[in-house]
């Protein structure tokens, strides 16, 4: 069989699988896709392969500070941590203490042992975390809103850098952004008209404008952003696409999930006709198809719980 990596397909794989075209599949086409939204919705919470792991920097603006909040993308799914504001992990000078230490104490591995340097290091960052601590955070993904309990007065400014940890969803369909863009071959700056970039993209997602393929640098607004690389056309008003992850369609655990939903809406429609005979002698019984395909998705349910799941920071953090 062939990779499946459009959306046609799988649905085609998954009444394929349940019996058709030799068997009748009494599930109407729009419950078929509600099934499989239904399906991808919850490999997506809980399978370790729906989410990848980014670090998303947003530079902080006034109308952040005004609101006490940043804008997180559709995409962004949990919030695992927000880097500290303090300038511990920033470049270091002859003056700073680590320098010194790496300077005097730790100029040869091989004739120098590195233990008291590790102490003196979990020493300072044990200080560092004492004192200065690290930025308390709440997100709900449905406000897409990341709340940082911090002075917005004191504690940031504008042009600062804040640096979230994230999960992200693997989108497996073709995104089109809203609005038109224009950008020309002198320049790899995008502008938008009705666009929302901040809050559909993150930096260094690739998105294609025309038959080009750009990665994206920076996200300097609603309306506008930079290119790795200067386009090699003038584009005008025209649509930009977020190609998606196609190879989630073939994933093993999101096809056996799928059928077992949309056999369960099988067997949910046939059960008002269980007992009426067809000619032929054939008689309905829906409620067998009903009950073998729960206890099939009760079981995957069970196995991505105790196995497939998140990591537990997700849930601690």
């Amino acid at each position: 069989m062939a990779k499946i990596t459009t959306r046609s397909q799988f649905k085609t794989y998954c009444l394929r699988k349940l019996g058709f075209p030799v068997i009748e599949i009494n599930v109407d086409d729009d419950q078929v896709n509600d099934r499989i939204d239904e399906a991808l919705s919850f490999w997506g919470d809980y399978h370790y392969d729906g989410t990848e792991k980014l670090f998303m920097k947003h530079a902080i603006t006034a109308e952040d500070i005004d609101r006490q909040w940043i804008y997180a993308p559709d995409a962004i799914q949990f919030v695992t941590g927000v880097m500290p504001f303090d300038l511990s992990n920033a470049s270091i000078n002859m003056f700073d203490l680590r320098y010194q230490l790496r300077l005097h104490d730790l100029y040869d591995f091989t004739s120098v042992s590195y233990v008291s340097y590790e102490i003196t290091m979990q020493h300072l960052r044990t200080l560092n975390l004492l004192f200065s601590g690290t930025p308390q955070f709440r997100f709900n993904r449905h406000q897409n809103k990341v709340f940082l309990d911090i002075d917005w007065t004191r504690d940031v400014q504008p042009g600062n850098y804040v640096i979230i940890e994230c999960y992200r969803t693997l989108e497996p369909e073709t995104i089109t952004l809203t609005g038109t863009l224009s950008c020309a071959p002198g320049s790899n700056t995008v502008t938008g008209v009705g666009t929302k970039f901040d809050q559909e993209l993150v930096d260094f997602d690739f998105i294609t404008i025309g038959t080009e393929q750009k990665q994206v640098r920076k996200i300097s607004s609603p309306t506008s952003l930079e290119l790795e690389g200067n386009p090699a056309q003038t584009y005008t008003n025209v649509t930009a696409v977020i190609e998606g992850v196609t190879d989630v369609w073939n994933d093993r655990f999101l096809k056996k999930y799928a059928c077992a939903l949309i056999k369960r809406q099988w067997g949910s429609n046939l059960k008002k006709f269980s007992g009426i005979q067809m000619p032929g002698g054939v008689t309905l019984d829906g409620q067998v198809i009903y009950d073998e395909a729960v206890a099939e998705i009760e079981k995957m349910e069970e196995e991505i719980y105790m196995m497939g799941s998140l990591p537990s920071e997700i849930f601690t953090g």
